[in-house]
């Protein structure tokens, strides 16, 4: 293979194809994949220039500039038998010509020198370096397997694991496809040179070279570059959310997971439904946020004010949500978004008015029936620890009456709303909805 390197360096691109990723595989998988490409092209003697890993939800994408065509050669001297033994009235001894031959290297070509441990035949060993086609070959199965996850996955009758079933392999050196086979799979996966274009798009994709990569990508829908498709997404939220005088919710996880949701990032705005602006501006939020992957609008001018029991002063009746698509198809995913967050909307809404109709010293029998841990009783239990607890330390400080009641009812109160209908729907309420609108 190496005969068909002409050029003394030249680009790789490995990609690999699958079923839609886990977000947060998409992003944790690329440091691993970088630190051990590094790693192994340190080992084999291959120089390279600068290494870059990028992802969508289909794809994994490595590119390393400046490949050497072949490895360097590794010339090391190596340590014979002592010369008494190599050597006998000035003729070599059998030692001395099977250690010559273990190197390929003419018994004449053997050197006598002096250690600390007494006089030693000595060699120069050269090892010729490996076309770097026939090196990538096989590593590029074992950076593959390197990969780690959660919840990885095999798929039809093979034994390879991995986040989602590998579908396509592209490995290229140049203009020269790699020539991998990657066995596990189902089917057996070979490397060639072509990708496959964004779903909307539809159909394959030649990649002419490693260098070609990135262009041609680009032009069937598939926005490869991480860090552009994170800064269009992050100007694109603020951008809109200045135009409608609103404070984008966008936490940090939030919008890494919308980085690695999309290929093609399309900026959708939405609306919410006025009456469900009633609902506690948390509930809202959580909804759209954590279920929905939406972007909650506070506005301008709002009080930053978890516990607010109404968000019509808080919230705007607008979301924000990056789709994975084309502007043609802009108005049907936001019609479609805005009929899911209205089942969820009225789920919460409903959930809301449920426990807002049983009283919290109601709810707290209702722990009894849930276990907290084993040999530790149910979440009863717990509470009427925290309730001695409580009684314990109020001994122990100076506190108004007042306080101290208030004290007793907290403890009392504290698990209360882990049976309530809105954690067991949203359980990342779990504390919040002690506060917000439930009666005590």
């Amino acid at each position: 293979m190496g005969s068909l390197l002409l050029n003394p360096v030249s680009t790789f691109l490995l990609e690999i194809g699958t079923e839609e990723l886990p977000a947060d595989f998409a992003r944790e998988a690329l440091p691993q994949l970088e630190q051990v490409v590094k790693r192994d092209l340190k080992q084999r003697r291959l120089s390279h220039g600068l290494i870059s890993c990028d992802s969508t939800p289909r794809r994994i994408v490595l590119i390393v500039n400046d490949l050497a065509s072949k490895a360097s050669d590794l010339e090391e001297d190596r340590k014979g038998p002592p010369a008494k033994q190599a050597f006998e009235n000035g003729l070599p001894t059998q030692a001395a010509v099977g250690f010559a031959r273990k190197f390929g290297v003419d018994v004449r070509n053997l050197e006598v020198r002096e250690t600390s441990k007494g006089s030693f035949v000595f060699v120069k060993s050269i090892e010729k370096g490996i076309a770097s086609i026939d090196v990538l070959a096989e590593l590029i199965p074992l950076w593959i397997g390197s990969l780690q996850g959660r919840r990885f996955m095999r798929w039809g009758n093979g034994e390879r694991r991995f986040s989602r079933p590998i579908r396509w392999l592209v490995a290229m050196l140049g203009e020269n496809v790699v020539p991998v086979c990657l066995t596990g799979t189902e089917p057996e996966i070979h490397a060639g040179d072509i990708s496959r274009s964004h779903r909307l798009y539809g159909g394959n994709i030649r990649i002419p070279s490693a260098d070609s990569y990135r262009d041609v990508i680009s032009q069937v829908g598939v926005f490869i570059d991480r860090k552009a498709r994170s800064d269009f997404i992050s100007k694109s939220i603020y951008k809109a959310s200045e135009k409608l005088s609103a404070r984008p919710d966008l936490p940090e996880n939030l919008f890494n997971e919308l980085i690695d949701l999309v290929e093609s990032p399309l900026l959708i705005q939405g609306k919410v439904g006025e009456d469900f602006l009633s609902l506690p501006a948390e509930v809202l939020s959580t909804v759209m946020k954590v279920h929905q992957r939406y972007v909650p609008l506070y506005r301008e001018d709002s009080i930053d004010e978890p516990l607010a029991l109404d968000g019509k002063d808080i919230l705007l009746p607008t979301f924000l949500c990056i789709g994975n698509g084309l502007d043609s198809a802009n108005e049907k995913v936001r019609q479609g978004n805005e009929r899911v967050l209205k089942a969820r909307l009225a789920d919460a809404d409903f959930f809301y008015k449920a426990d807002l109709s049983v009283k919290s010293v109601d709810r707290c029998k209702e722990l009894a029936r849930v276990t907290f841990a084993q040999g530790l009783g149910t979440l009863f239990d717990r509470v009427s620890r925290i309730e001695w607890l409580t009684e314990e330390l109020l001994l122990q400080i100076s506190s108004s009456k007042l306080n101290a009641n208030h004290a007793r009812r907290a403890a009392k109160l504290c698990k209360h709303d882990l049976v309530s209908q809105m954690v067991g729907e949203f359980p990342e309420l779990h504390g919040l909805t002690l506060f917000i609108g439930i009666k005590l």
